[in-house]
This record gives C-alpha cells, structure tokens and sequence, in this order.
C-alpha cells in the first residue's frame, strides 16, 4: 500500500488544493481527501483502513453509457422544447 503524496485525493485524484482534507484512517493510516469523499468518509458506517478499501468503497458506480441510455425524462423534455434552435449539421463548428 502506497499512501498518496498529499497533493491529490486519494480516491478520484481531484488536485485543488483548497479542497483536499488529511484524513486519518482507522490503524492510523493518513490520507488526503477531496471535500466530496472526506464527507462520503465521515458519513460512512464502515472504518477504512487503506485507500484501496476507500477507492473500493467510493468509486464511481455510474458509467456515462448507462447513464445516457437510461432517458433522463427532464433532460428528453429540455431537448425537445430546444429542438428547433439547435444547429443543421452543416452550421455546426468542427
């Protein structure tokens, strides 16, 4: 286990230092965090103890395929209502 170097999240790699938090781990284990998993860490039930278990446990679930062939019903609204201002293909910067 390799801890991270403190400069980025440990979990998604997000690198803005004005969001990141140290973190201690259950055992002692110290980890820096984004502000986004430090509270999906806090709230959690579970004691990490490594940033694998952490990467494991706070990983993306969602891949953007499934997400694109579920039809989100207000984004085929928004779509539709905007249908007649989108660009021809021709029109449209490459």
């Amino acid at each position: 286990m390799r801890p991270s170097s403190g400069r980025q999240c440990a979990v998604c790699g997000a690198g803005d230092e004005r969001a990141l938090e140290n973190i201690v781990l259950a055992g002692g284990v110290r980890t820096t965090l984004c502000g986004s998993h430090a509270l999906m860490y806090r709230r959690s039930r579970r004691e990490q103890r490594s940033e694998s278990e952490l990467r494991a446990l706070f990983r993306d679930r969602r891949e953007r395929s499934e997400r694109r062939r579920e039809g989100d019903e207000l984004g085929m609204s928004l779509t539709a209502a905007f249908a007649d201002e989108r660009r021809a293909a021709a029109r449209r910067r490459v």
